[in-house]
């Protein structure tokens, strides 16, 4: 997993955040909707990352798991996202 990764639920106000965000920031993100099974990709997640995620955006930048539509906006705030998308 590297560059943006996504995970992201159709329905979802902070995804579509999320997404407007990188978009406006001319990142490249690819888009996991996990509509089809959100519980399964949940656990699927959580197992990938150690920690229990039970909602979207999920935000994986170069493999390193972020978080949600606040933690990336945080980082963006605190101009350390470029930084973490090496992009600066």
């Amino acid at each position: 997993m590297f560059g943006i990764e996504i995970y992201t639920s159709s329905t979802c106000p902070y995804c579509t955040k999320a997404k407007k965000l990188f978009k406006s920031l001319n990142l490249d993100y690819k888009e996991h909707n996990i509509d089809y099974d959100f519980d399964g990709m949940c656990e699927e997640l959580s197992l990938m990352f150690g920690k229990q995620l039970q909602t979207v955006p999920q935000i994986i930048i170069n493999g390193v798991h972020i978080g949600g539509y606040t933690d990336v906006e945080a980082l963006h705030k605190n101009g350390k996202l470029l930084e973490k998308c090496n992009r600066v």
